[in-house]
């Protein structure tokens, strides 16, 4: 707000100045009516330009209020701009200035940018003639989303650019000062040596209305022929009307990143999703004694995320690691399809109690084989609902739990997962509120349970959840296909506070998942599981 202020306090203050100009200039010319002209154009308010109440400029974008100063303005009869005449304020008209504010394209406004024929000028028409003065309404702000082109980019290369409001180009070039430096460095003109690109053309110009900011704007992709000479690394630069624009470019591709992978034990049939950068004609994909080539997965366009449909698991005993392979480099993820985390998958690896009511425990039909399913038509309000309770043997044995999570992982960085396919269940819809139950017993039988969190709301009408149910790490619980949810082991007191060390020697003895339902209201429960299993997954 004080921002605001200081602002229209300056503008006022400019006005009063450029008012007093022009009545003393107007008192000494006594308004002669002679040859009107134009010598500047000032700034007094715009939302897309930095600039300088005391400065003179010869280009704005639309929706910009402007002081055109010169003489022998007064009784100005008519102000045209892009050769559209635009209306102006006549109460502040004087012989050495005239305010104007450009319209909006939303008003009709139309830009040179998108019509060769409109002449780039202001023009002002008095009872003496006629003043024009080249001024350069811009279209919104250039920005450079992607490069697509192969990999190494030499001389003669096409370069594929990707972005919004790449018009009213005056350069393009390639530098060598890194974009990274250009973030975070002041600058005026951009650094560096400069390979001009002097061969470019539009492949899409697509000029439209963005309907959720009201305001237009052009999406952009930009054919650029790459120079004799390309640096090894470095930016290319779209100098536009508007602005500057500037993405990062490498001769060669970077080395890949991973920075997430949607689950470290996918279900048959479902996507695995593997996010990063650099994933640049990506070789392979490798996990355990799996390979993958590019005709068993998708990239995306902007080659930063991988798609998997998950078809084959690896062998148990197979490296437990995920490699993403790029003529960059590789990179790795270790704990992925970790046989070793797992309590059971439901085919005869652990021991079921046999509590009812019991979840049907039925075949895939693929290589994932059995998994657990709560089929509830309609569940009614009650306070013990279906379960999932296994132990390890009737011999008192724990589970055995992973090796390869770090001694030192806090109880808040392991996780007791499953995978998860709800089918348009009525929970957490509005339908009824349903919510789940967990039980932990460690060596000794002593239970810990652990509710996902709820508060009663005018009883029994309602319950408040404070967490998804069934939520994934990042709080989302997807409908209609297969996923990873995960509870932290410090959620349980047996487990709250100790190191990874700590929860191993406590030790795992039985596990129960239940469904419950509190409320009056009555709802489908249709939801599968598979692969209950002990991770690890660092803190961010």
């Amino acid at each position: 707000m004080i921002t605001k202020i200081n602002k229209m306090s300056l503008m006022t203050m400019l006005l009063i100045g450029v008012m007093s100009l022009s009545f003393a200039a107007c008192s000494d010319s006594n308004s002669s009516g002679g040859q009107p002209e134009i010598t500047g154009v000032k700034i007094l308010s715009s939302d897309t330009l930095n600039y300088s109440y005391d400065s003179y400029y010869t280009k704005a974008g639309p929706g910009t209020m402007l002081a055109v100063m010169g003489k022998n303005l007064g009784g100005a009869l008519h102000v045209f701009i892009n050769d559209q005449e635009v209306t102006f304020n006549t109460t502040m008209n004087t012989d050495n200035s005239l305010i104007v504010t450009v319209p909006t394209e939303t008003n009709g406004f139309k830009l040179s940018a998108f019509d060769s024929t409109i002449p780039d000028e202001i023009r002002v028409v008095t009872g003496g003639g006629t003043a024009t003065y080249a001024f350069k309404i811009t279209a919104p702000g250039p920005q450079i989303q992607r490069i697509q082109a192969a990999y190494p980019r030499e001389a003669g290369d096409l370069l594929v650019l990707y972005g919004l409001n790449l018009v009213d180009i005056e350069k393009i070039y390639i530098t060598d000062e890194q974009a990274a430096r250009l973030d975070t460095t002041t600058w005026e003109e951009v650094p560096g040596t400069h390979y001009d690109i002097t061969d470019y053309y539009d492949i899409e110009k697509d000029h439209h209305l963005n309907v959720t900011t009201n305001s237009y704007e052009t999406t952009s992709v930009l054919g650029a022929i790459a120079p004799a000479q390309v640096p090894d690394s470095g930016a290319i630069v779209v100098e536009c009307s508007a602005g500057i624009t500037y993405f990062a470019f490498y001769k060669r591709p970077g080395k890949p990143t991973i920075t997430s992978i949607s689950s470290d034990m996918p279900q048959i049939g479902e996507d695995l999703v593997i996010k990063g950068t650099e994933f640049v004609q990506v070789e392979s994909v490798q996990y355990g004694d799996i390979t993958l080539t590019d005709a068993d997965f998708t990239v995306s366009a902007e080659e930063n995320q991988i798609t998997i449909p998950f078809t084959r698991k690896p062998t148990d005993g197979s490296a437990a690691t995920l490699t993403v392979t790029t003529p960059g480099g590789t990179v790795s993820v270790d704990r992925f399809y970790d046989y070793s985390t797992i309590l059971t998958t439901f085919d005869g690896d652990a021991t079921d109690n046999g509590w009812g009511p019991n979840a049907s425990y039925e075949d895939s039909g693929t290589a994932d084989g059995i998994f657990a399913h709560f089929d509830i038509p309609t569940e009614y309000q009650q306070w013990w609902g279906t379960m999932i309770y296994f132990r390890k043997d009737w011999s008192g044995n724990s589970f055995a739990l992973s090796p390869n999570i770090p001694a030192t992982a806090t109880a808040d960085e392991v996780y007791f997962a499953m995978n998860v396919y709800n089918n348009y269940s009525d929970y957490q819809n509005g339908v009824f509120t349903g919510y789940v139950r967990y039980m932990i017993q460690p060596l000794g039988d002593s239970e810990n349970q652990y509710d996902i969190p709820f508060e009663w709301i005018e009883y029994p009408t309602a319950i408040s959840f404070s967490e998804t149910v069934l939520g994934d790490i990042d709080g989302n619980a997807p409908v209609g296909q297969w996923y990873r949810h995960v509870v932290p082991l410090s959620k349980f007191a047996c487990y709250a506070g100790k190191s990874y060390s700590e929860i191993v020697t406590t030790g795992l003895n039985q596990f129960r998942v239940q469904s419950i339902n509190q409320g009056t209201g009555a709802g489908k429960i249709d939801v599968k599981f598979d692969n209950a299993r002990v991770i690890y997954i660092p803190s961010k």
